[in-house]
């Protein structure tokens, strides 16, 4: 079996909005704005599936690739382990993750997982 990679990709807007509504504490009054909407993408899969998912989702979306980071436990003194706050807490919680994709995964191999994040 090829290695299993996770990667979070994130795109930019394409002049897609939002309302929001905001308060402003100074004045104490309530506005309305729109705001940026920025879409991100979790793949699990082979770097081959991969590679081959975010082509597609690019298609088909529209949208246009802004980052890409590895969704991985960090090693100790890694640039992003220092980092987090707490980066234990952060790497527990990613093993959990990447176990759970890994199962989804293997319930049909022949294609990428691709997660809304």
């Amino acid at each position: 079996m090829e290695l299993l990679k996770c990667q979070d990709f994130h795109f930019y807007p394409n002049g897609k909005y939002t309302t929001i509504k905001k308060q402003d504490t100074y004045t104490n009054s309530y506005f309305a704005d729109v705001e940026e909407i920025c879409e991100s993408i979790r793949i699990f899969g082979t770097k081959k599936q991969i590679d081959q998912a975010l082509d597609e989702y690019c298609k088909k979306s529209g949208l246009n690739l802004d980052e890409c980071y590895n969704f991985q436990v960090e090693p100790k003194g890694s640039y992003w382990y220092d980092i987090f706050s707490d980066p234990e807490k952060h790497n527990k919680i990613v093993k959990e993750r990447l176990k759970v994709y890994k199962e989804l995964y293997l319930k049909k191999p022949s294609e990428a997982l691709i997660i809304n994040i």
